[in-house]
């Protein structure tokens, strides 16, 4: 059993919890409500933000350049592509400029937005990699399983996000962070554990808040 599979069945509860969430459940099948949805992708283009600062501390603490060249493309597909997809999204989901251009984080948006920063200085490389292979886990598990199943909802943008969250989009990531996970020593796994149990948990809080609207 490599490393990841390991951490992944000590914490399947909270995988489960956070791959099925009944957000996802319904934006499979069409009827998540639209209000749900944007307050979701607002949130989450605040949190691009932290993650891109993740990804740069990774980079800088890498340990040779061909560790640090996977961060610096997905970083670089952050602040392009994607950064792309979000603006034109907003568009077709009517939110305002004014509002994407004043938001701020909620609670749970910045508290783990400022968990995953840490981690970066605190566990340095092996630490990003073990909470991306959850953040980016978890998003490749709930895309390509509604992908098989044949998640075909009415709203076009809904499609669109579940295609952009398939193994053929997110795969080479996901692949290269499991590996820097799985080579690591059994003394190093263990303190990654808290780190994979902890992104986890704020996983699900995201899809809580996005889904139920802030609680705190």
């Amino acid at each position: 059993m490599t490393n990841v599979s390991r951490l992944k069945a000590e914490h399947a509860d909270l995988w489960q919890a956070a791959a099925h969430h009944p957000f996802i459940k319904e934006l499979g099948d069409g009827s998540l409500p639209i209000e749900k949805f944007r307050r979701y992708f607002v949130q989450d283009y605040v949190f691009v933000n932290d993650l891109s600062e993740t990804l740069g501390v990774a980079e800088a603490k890498a340990p040779d350049i061909a560790a640090a060249r996977p961060m610096a493309e997905f970083q670089a597909a952050l602040m392009g592509a994607e950064d792309a997809l979000f603006l034109r999204a907003f568009k077709d989901l009517r939110v305002e400029e004014s509002e994407w251009r004043s938001a701020t984080p909620l609670p749970t948006t910045a508290a783990f937005g400022d968990f995953l920063v840490r981690t970066g200085y605190e566990h340095g490389y092996p630490g990003v990699c073990a909470a991306f292979a959850v953040t980016e886990g978890v998003y490749m598990d709930w895309g390509q399983r509604l992908t098989d199943a044949g998640a075909a909802p009415d709203n076009d943008f809904y499609r669109e996000w579940i295609r952009l969250h398939t193994r053929e989009v997110l795969g080479p990531f996901v692949e290269h962070v499991e590996a820097v996970v799985n080579a690591a020593s059994d003394d190093v796994v263990e303190r990654l554990s808290s780190v994979f149990e902890r992104t986890l948990r704020y996983e699900v809080k995201f899809w809580d808040m996005a889904y139920e609207g802030e609680s705190w």
